[in-house]
C-alpha cells in the first residue's frame, strides 16, 4: 500500500491538512529568506522555490485557519522573524501555533514546542507525529507511514479584511 500522497500547491494557495479540527497550514516559500531569532544570534535561512513554510496548531479550533493565513502571510510576505526559544523557556508551554520551514518538515509530538532550531522538525499533536511533508515542484508530498485519515483542503492564500 502506497502511503504517499501528492497535493498540487501553487504560490498563491494554502493547503490545510487536518484531523479532528487540529490543523496544519502549508504554503510555498517562493524562494524567500527567513530570519531565525535565538537568544544568541540571528540566522538567515535561504529557501528554494520548492521549499515550504508550515504552521502546526496544538489546539482544536476550526477558526485557526484564518490565524494561520495571517501569520504565514506575515512570515512570508512581511519577513516577520521565526523565534526559537531556548529549552525550558516558560513560554514554550503556552505556544499554540508553531512553524517550520524548508524542503522537508517532519512532525513530532515529543519535542518541546518552539525550541527546535532545526527547521525540518515541527511540534505537532500526537496523532500527526511521524507525518512528513516534502516540498516538491508544483506541490507537496505527504509521506504517512500510518496511513492516517486526514482531510486536505486548498484555498487562496490571501488576507481578507
Amino acid at each position: 500500500m502506497d502511503n504517499n500522497k501528492f497535493i498540487s500547491l501553487g504560490g498563491r494557495e494554502i493547503a490545510f491538512i487536518s484531523h479532528n479540527n487540529f490543523f496544519l497550514g502549508v504554503v510555498k516559500t517562493l524562494g524567500k529568506s527567513f530570519l531565525l531569532e535565538t537568544d544568541y544570534e540571528e540566522i538567515v535561512l535561504g529557501t528554494s522555490n520548492n521549499d515550504i513554510l508550515v504552521a502546526s496548531s496544538l489546539f482544536r479550533d476550526n477558526q485557526i485557519k484564518a490565524i494561520m493565513i495571517s501569520t504565514l502571510y506575515s512570515l512570508r510576505e512581511l519577513s516577520f522573524p521565526l523565534i526559537i526559544l531556548k529549552r525550558g523557556h516558560p513560554a514554550s508551554k503556552r505556544l499554540r501555533l508553531l512553524y517550520g520551514c524548508g524542503d522537508k518538515i517532519v512532525l513530532d509530538s515529543c519535542i518541546e514546542a518552539g525550541t527546535h532550531p532545526d527547521q525540518h522538525m515541527l511540534c505537532s499533536i500526537e496523532y500527526l507525529s511521524g507525518l512528513c511533508i516534502l516540498g516538491k515542484k508544483d506541490g507537496i508530498e505527504l509521506i504517512d507511514p500510518k496511513n492516517r485519515n486526514l482531510t486536505i483542503e486548498k484555498m487562496p492564500f490571501e488576507l481578507k479584511l
